[in-house]
Parts: structure tokens; sequence; C-alpha cells
């Protein structure tokens, strides 16, 4: 059977502590889990390498991770030593599932 469902009239976003980034998780165990995140346009996430494999479905808007740009329908896949900012050209929401989490770089 199913082992979980996160329906989306139920599914809140809170606060990052980066300015216009928000996040809505799916699922999480021992860091590693699934995600929704939001940004507003202009709003940035800081410089950062990752734990494990992350991979990143586009649903809308436009966003730079690094020297890359994606857009809605767009899949992109990172991983440790794949260092990178991300800045929302758009208002944008994209699915994300992560081992591990960003490793933010100074």
């Amino acid at each position: 059977m199913f082992n979980y469902l996160a329906n989306a009239d139920r599914r809140p976003f809170a606060e990052t502590g980066f300015p216009g980034v928000t996040i809505s998780p799916i699922w999480n165990e021992n860091g590693n889990g699934a995600d929704f995140i939001a940004f507003k346009a202009g709003a940035v996430f800081p410089n950062h390498d990752h734990e494990g494999l992350e991979e990143i479905y586009m649903i809308s808007g436009k966003i730079r991770f690094g020297d890359i740009v994606i857009s809605a329908g767009d899949y992109l896949s990172a991983g440790p030593g794949d260092v990178h900012d991300a800045e929302a050209l758009e208002d944008t929401v994209f699915y994300i599932t992560h081992v591990g989490g960003p490793v933010i770089k100074d």
C-alpha cells in the first residue's frame, strides 16, 4: 500500500531564514527528504555544496543555479562538489528530493 500522502491543500510553506525563500516539507528522515521550495523573484540562496544527491523538478518560474538557468518543466541533478548559489529570476516553485542537506559556503 502507499507509504505517504501529502495533500496540496494542507501544504503550508515556512520561512527558511533566507529572505524570499520558503519551504514546505513533504517528508524527512535522517536529513534525507523531499520538499517544495518557493522563491520570490530576486531571492537568493547562498553559495553551497551538497552532502549527497539532490534532484530538482521545476514546477513554475525561472531560477539560476550557478551558471545554469532552468524553467518550469526542467529537471536538474546535483551532488557533492556541485557548489553553486541560486537566484530566482521570477517567482519560482520547485520540487526537490535530497540525500542530506545543503552545506553553506563562506
